[in-house]
This record gives C-alpha cells, sequence and structure tokens, in this order.
C-alpha cells in the first residue's frame, strides 16, 4: 500500500467484514476508502481466497472500460492492490426507489450508452444482468467492479442492462412505476435484432423502443 501512496484506509460503508464496515465486498477484492496523495480513492485488495494470483486481468479490462470512456478512473496497482477513483452515490436501486420520471430517462439512457461503448469496445462486463451491484448514481451514473469482465467472451452489456432495468427483477419494478410499462414484445425484438448486429441503428431501435 505504501508503494501506492496510501497514507490511511478509513472504515464505513454498507457491506461488513467481521463485523467492520467496508465499502464493497466481490469474490476476489475487498474495497475500502483510502487516502493517496491527498485525495478520497476506492482500494480495491486482492482476497487471500481469491481465484487468481493477481489483479493484472481486472487492470487490463478496468484500462479498457476507462478508455472507452466507462467506469471510475482507474490509479496505481500492484499484484495485490488496485486505486481507482472513489465513486460516490446511491446504488442504482437505492436511485430508483426515489427517482423521477425525467431523471429516470436520461440516468437509464446514459447507463445504456455506457454499456454500448463497452459492447463496441468489444469487453463483457459479465455481472451487469444483476445491476443493482454494479451500477452507483451520484449525477451521472458509474459502472463499476471489472472483476468478471472478459474480451474473450461474445459482448452483451447493452441486453443485460436493458432486461435488468426495464424486463425482470427488482429495478424493472420500480422503473415500470416511473416510465410505465414498456411494449415488451417490441423490446425484446430490438434486442434480439441488437444481439446479432450490435450496429449504432440497433442500439438507437433499443432505445425508441424504451421511449428514452
Amino acid at each position: 500500500m505504501r508503494s501506492l501512496g496510501v497514507t490511511s484506509i478509513f472504515l464505513g460503508g454498507r457491506t461488513f467484514v467481521n463485523g467492520l464496515p467496508i465499502a464493497g465486498k466481490g469474490c476476489v477484492g475487498l474495497v475500502v476508502k483510502a487516502r493517496i496523495d491527498d485525495r478520497i480513492c476506492a482500494l480495491k485488495i486482492r482476497r487471500v481466497d481469491a481465484d487468481r494470483k493477481n489483479m493484472d486481468a481486472e487492470v487490463r479490462f478496468h484500462q479498457i472500460a476507462n478508455d472507452a470512456g466507462v467506469g471510475p478512473q482507474l490509479g496505481r496497482h500492484t499484484k495485490n492492490f488496485v486505486s481507482m477513483e472513489f465513486a460516490e452515490g446511491k446504488s442504482i436501486i437505492e436511485w430508483a426507489d426515489v427517482a423521477i420520471k425525467d431523471n429516470m430517462r436520461r440516468i437509464t439512457r446514459s447507463v445504456l450508452e455506457q454499456c454500448y461503448r463497452l459492447d463496441r469496445a468489444g469487453l463483457d462486463h459479465g455481472e451487469l444482468s444483476r445491476l443493482d451491484r454494479h451500477v452507483i448514481i451520484s449525477h451521472t451514473p458509474v459502472i463499476i467492479d471489472f472483476e468478471s469482465s472478459s474480451t474473450a467472451r461474445k459482448t452483451s452489456n447493452v441486453t443485460a442492462a436493458t432486461q435488468s432495468i426495464f424486463l425482470y427483477g427488482p429495478i424493472a419494478i420500480r422503473s415500470k412505476k416511473i416510465l410505465g410499462m414498456p411494449d415488451r414484445e417490441k423490446v425484446i425484438n430490438t434486442l434480439k435484432i441488437y444481439k446479432q448486429h450490435q450496429s449504432n441503428a440497433n442500439f438507437d431501435a433499443i432505445l425508441g423502443s424504451l421511449s428514452i
């Protein structure tokens, strides 16, 4: 941690490990707030029981996302630690509980546009069917956590996120209350076409079917 410039770490967050509150927990790492060069950052720490020996692959995937304009800005890293911009805000499901119509249109469109950029970059996030755990909302949405990402499998970021926000699950229940029920058959049809050819025109057709 000293090699990354970490001068202190802070307890706090919605996740608890051995009774201690931290910012987040995944299969590969734990996330805490840290001070690095007088800035508050997120510090991801590789778990000793992780299924990988280092964080190199995640760093590479995170950098691809950043190059596409997606995700918190990557900072310094070692084999066991990765620092990045701290994404402050609510989870997307907490935000959806209090969102208003115009704001929901803007935020959900931004999420899908970021997913489209990931698709075009050839990076599949891998966890966006569980969007409630992987999007933080402040003034803008931030997609986080690239530990399950891959450049080897076919990308499905737009389709997974669309289904999570508008068709199935807890976020979809909330979005329907605010935006109304989309034409499911039309949405599903546009998703099928997009899966075959991830073009800008086919992505725009998805947005049109969702009226966002």
